[in-house]
């Protein structure tokens, strides 16, 4: 193919200028990455004619196929309000796929734990799902490179492409003392400049406190389809770096510049962004440059945001203009949740709509107009626990696998529908490392690398993946044998997320069923029935005739005590001083304007689900914790149950930490063993015996699977892949 003339340096690609109907810019002037100098005015051209042609008709072929611009290679570009990645199959201007990190069961991701295996492995498996680009929030380690340009090369014609991510952590730390990003420049240039030379294979870090460390070699910019900038931006920081700025100037690069009006935060970004267009282009590489940016940064306007923090401020790329020395463009970038923030459920223009979700992204259509609009981050978890709840069942937690994957799906194809360039899901596999804001108080005393050793069920975060971790269970064991009795045996056995228990009776349990465990050795309540000894500290109550099972806290050590809930809205205790256990989804909230307060938002998650958790069944429900069976008439019934650490009180199972509220602070105490009585109707009742309880200080074997309903997601793939430019 004979090179594309190169652009005028008249000609420029336009952003929010266009949008704006404003007939300003800025030339194509060379100048330092954080100068301020005079904008002269020109005349802007349409934002589609950037004088690159788009690629052939559509086939099936996804194998790269870069345009010449002068001296550059564009993979990918802006036409307008799309982005085009150029394949030998045609332009494709919907690009979906998966966000991806170090993140391995029983490690933090910061330990870079994955090696190439496991990451040849994954992208086999995402590549048979059907996932077409890779989201990296930041650098990775060298083997992610290095598998990654592995699988390209043995599949040529179906290579999985890159968003490559560039921050560092303390652009979204809500910690501490807020800086201005002024402060973090030195650390972000140099954050720039690795990943640059990493996808081209060309760094090595050694003698480094900058993590990963190592030797980047394989090239991968064949297969770097666009850059994102940042992260989700801490809105007290974004508050000091605009009120602290010495100059308004607008910024002004050789690829990049801003509007006058622009923020100093967004001044910053502008310049972060032409440091790393400066990098790629001495390299002849050119693919989109997008900022990162997420709902409590956005430049929308939310009045009945009841958090003062999620609207004070804005960071607005249509502020930010690109030139064209650089054609690819640029894009606006939004992680935006189906059920976050707390604005979708009380400004009346989302919450009065069919859909809110869909409302606000397309209210952030609406403004970024002349942009792409790219959704790097959505989608559900398919955790037992709640974190928030959202619109038409897209709720942060509480979903089946299978309901998850139906939701993510929908949720691509909304974004192909609103005309979104793409989206992307949260997780390639589940994090055990991952926190939620209800679970965070629980075991805040537990250092991060042990809290990433067993997967917690409640929390939310740790259930984001695509791929499972199933956990190897550590072995049966008989704790009680009565062979004489109408309960004639309990099994034990246990993983790095549950304690299981089966209860074996010969004739069919009709009646309630109390068990009662008795883990700190002090004062306790009575079995919820009312029978035995005041020593129990969580109990659970089967009710066959009503098919169901409560499980509860007595009220001192009900963890929900940690939350700062106003008293009013604490659990109250039902049945002879047990409360059943609950998450706190939200505290009491009153809308700006509203004269009423909403109440308390709590989960009620000692209600157990009913269901087989075994992945190979037909009615297989990653929620289930409990179930009735019997195998054949001539077999006793059994009654099982898996309990998840959290809900008996652990802060930490691998050590045997308790959780003892205390004035409204954690407090932790060892766990010897597990006395447990079970109370029924039956012959030999009531039966006590004692549980060991197992500790670990390794990361446990898994095995790795894709999530049930994989064939609804992997549709949705197929089907949003087959989107090609016109």
């Amino acid at each position: 193919m004979s090179p594309a003339p190169r652009p005028s340096r008249r000609q420029f690609l336009t952003t929010g200028l266009l949008a704006a109907g404003s007939a300003a810019a800025l030339s194509a002037c060379s100048a330092p990455a954080d100068s301020a100098t005079p904008v002269p005015t020109i005349t802007p051209v349409p934002p589609t004619d950037v004088g690159i042609p788009t690629t052939g008709p559509a086939g099936d072929s996804w194998a790269p196929q870069p345009l010449d611009a002068g001296a550059l290679s564009v993979l990918a570009a802006q036409r307008g309000d799309r982005l085009l990645l150029h394949t030998v199959g045609g332009d494709r201007d919907f690009w979906a796929g998966v966000g991806l990190s170090a993140a391995l069961p029983g490690h933090l991701r910061t330990d870079h734990a994955p090696g190439v295996g496991d990451y040849r492995r994954w992208f086999g498996l995402m590549a048979e799902l059907g996932v077409r680009l890779v989201r990296l929030d930041t650098l990775e380690a060298p083997a992610l490179y290095e598998a990654l340009a592995s699988h390209n090369d043995a599949t040529p014609e179906s290579p999985l492409y890159l968003l490559q991510g560039v921050s560092v952590p303390a652009l979204a730390a809500t910690t501490g003392r807020a800086r201005s990003f002024a402060e973090h420049t030195k650390e972000m240039s140099a954050a720039i400049a690795d990943a640059s030379a990493a996808i081209h294979g060309d760094l090595r870090r050694r003698d480094t406190s900058v993590t990963p460390r190592g030797s980047w070699s394989a090239d991968v910019s064949p297969w770097v389809a666009a850059w994102l900038v940042g992260a989700s931006w801490n809105p007290d920081a974004v508050l000091v770096t605009d009120r602290g700025a010495s100059s308004s100037a607008p910024f002004s690069g050789r690829y990049f510049m801003t509007m006058p009006g622009a923020t100093a935060t967004e001044r910053w970004i502008a310049a972060r962004m032409e440091e790393l267009a400066a990098h790629e282009a001495k390299r002849g590489c050119c693919v989109p440059i997008g900022a990162a940016n997420h709902p409590a940064t956005d430049p929308l306007t939310h009045p009945e945001e009841p958090n003062a923090d999620e609207d004070r401020v804005g960071v607005d790329v249509n502020h930010i203009g690109v030139l064209t020395a650089w054609p690819a463009g640029t894009f606006a970038a939004y992680t935006a949740m189906p059920y976050d923030p707390t604005f979708l459920r009380h400004q009346a223009s989302y919450a009065e709509s069919d859909d809110p979700y869909r409302a606000y992204l397309q209210d952030l259509r609406t403004h970024h107009s002349s942009l792409p609009l790219l959704i790097t981050e959505t989608g559900v978890p398919s955790s037992l626990g709640q974190s928030n709840l959202g619109a038409n069942d897209r709720n942060e937690g509480f979903l089946s696998e299978q309901q998850m994957m139906k939701v993510d799906a929908d949720l691509l194809t909304m974004l192909r529908d609103l005309g979104c360039t793409g989206g992307l899901l949260s997780a390639w596999n589940d994090d055990w490392s991952a926190s939620s804001r209800p679970t965070a108080p629980r075991v805040e005393k537990i250092p991060p690398a042990r809290r990433a050793l067993w997967h917690d069920p409640l929390t939310s975060g740790q259930w984001f993946g695509l791929l499972a971790h199933d956990v190897a269970r550590g072995g049966q064991k008989v704790v009680h044998d009565a062979p004489t009795d109408e309960m004639t045996r309990v099994v034990t056995d246990h993983d790095a997320a549950y304690l299981y228990l089966t209860f074996y009776f010969t004739r069919r349990v009709t009646s309630p069923v109390d068990v009662g465990f008795d883990l700190y050795g002090s004062d306790g309540l009575r079995l919820p029935g009312g029978s035995g000894d005041p020593k129990y500290d969580v109990a659970l109550q089967l009710v066959p005739t009503m098919s169901t099972v409560t499980m509860y806290v007595r009220r001192t050590l009900d963890p929900t005590r940690l939350d700062g809930l106003p008293s009013l809205f604490l659990p109250r205790a039902t049945l002879r001083g047990w409360v059943d256990q609950q998450l706190t989804l939200s505290g009491p909230v009153e809308s700006p304007g509203g004269d009423d307060v909403v109440p308390a938002e709590m989960q009620r998650v000692g209600e157990l689900v009913m269901g087989s958790w075994d992945p190979t069944d037909q009615g297989f429900d990653s929620r289930a914790t409990w179930q009735l069976v019997r195998p054949d008439p001539m077999a006793p019934m059994e009654w099982r149950v898996r309990l998840p650490w959290s809900m008996l009180t652990f802060a930490d199972p691998t050590r045997r930490l308790g959780l003892i509220p205390n004035l409204g602070e954690p407090t932790l105490l060892t766990v010897r063993g597990m006395d447990v009585t079970i109370e029924s109707s039956t012959p030999g009742s009531p039966a006590s015996f004692t549980l060991p309880v197992p500790t670990w200080d390794d990361p446990p074997a898994t095995t790795e699977r894709l999530k049930a309903g994989s064939e609804v997601l992997r549709a949705a793939f197929a089907d949003t892949a087959s989107h090609t430019a016109g």
